[in-house]
């Protein structure tokens, strides 16, 4: 009877240990960073950059402007200027600052901030290296190219920011619609609440 008992005991200890076994080396998945989503992420000094990526108005042939997307993070009170160069290209300046209304999140290439136009040697599904530096410090980053010629074939979240589709950032400055003014004949419009 014991012998039985002994050897189930083993023969389950053994079990356990065959299926546990194989975390001891495999890695774990969760303990490794990447970037989830279709851009790249870059650290340059006091900067964050997140999902850098360009957006071009074509899939069939090389061309030469791309709109520049990204997002930076500062968690520093001190104005920054984060640098962008395209390898084989341009290079564009962009002032980082905290402040109340952006909470340190500055936008490149949508919403209120205008396209980010650069130039070089651009093709839907290919990758360019880009330079980021900021108060002496450097990163490069492999960042993809995404785009199409016809917007229909195109993620719904990046219809929009084809250089054919945006107005470029100083553009987007100056258009800026002012509000409605009422003139001498005409009654300023009345408050609704409903």
């Amino acid at each position: 009877m014991k012998f039985r008992a002994v050897a189930a005991s083993a023969l389950a200890l053994a079990l356990a240990a065959g299926l546990t076994g194989c975390n001891l080396i495999s890695p774990q998945r969760t303990t490794m960073e990447y970037a989830a989503s279709d851009g790249v992420h870059a650290s340059v000094g006091d900067l964050e950059v997140r999902n850098a990526l360009l957006i071009v108005d074509s899939d069939t042939q090389d061309v030469n402007e791309a709109n520049l997307v990204l997002s930076v993070i500062t968690e520093s009170d001190t104005p920054a200027t984060l640098e962008v160069a395209i390898d084989g290209g341009s290079t564009v300046s962009i002032p980082v600052e905290k402040t109340g209304a952006n909470k340190g999140l500055v936008k490149v290439g949508f919403d209120e901030a205008g396209a980010q136009i650069v130039t070089g040697k651009f093709r839907s599904g290919d990758t360019v290296n880009v330079t980021f530096r900021s108060a002496g410090s450097e990163a490069t980053a492999t960042v993809p190219v995404l785009g199409a010629d016809n917007p229909e074939n195109v993620l719904d979240e990046y219809k929009t920011l084809a250089p054919s589709q945006v107005q470029p950032r100083d553009a987007a400055e100056e258009t800026a619609t002012p509000a409605p003014v009422a003139t001498e004949n005409e009654a300023p419009a009345e408050e609704t609440n409903e």
